[in-house]
């Protein structure tokens, strides 16, 4: 599944985590390190094997496998939210 982040979600970097607002305006999320690596790359409209060829060098204990499957999982995730919407890309 490849995504972009949802043009209704306001989002800013807060002491290097995205703190992000659902669209609805009811609730803050504030995203860990690795989410926040993943959430700035979201504007590529990559997908989970995109995103861990990108970010597993910076990871020396995390097969890219592995890493490939929590992104996929936490991609899921902010899909459920409406944090990010599907694309062709």
């Amino acid at each position: 599944m490849a995504v972009r982040r949802s043009p209704d979600v306001i989002h800013e970097a807060v002491d290097g985590r995205a703190m992000l607002v659902s669209p609805d305006g009811s609730e803050l999320i504030s995203l860990n390190t690795v989410g926040t690596m993943v959430w700035e790359l979201l504007d590529s409209g990559a997908g989970a094997h995109d995103l861990a060829t990108q970010l597993h060098p910076r990871f020396d204990d995390v097969t890219i496998e592995d890493l490939e499957r929590d992104i996929d999982a936490f991609l899921e995730s902010l899909r459920e939210q409406g944090l990010v919407q599907e694309t062709d890309a």
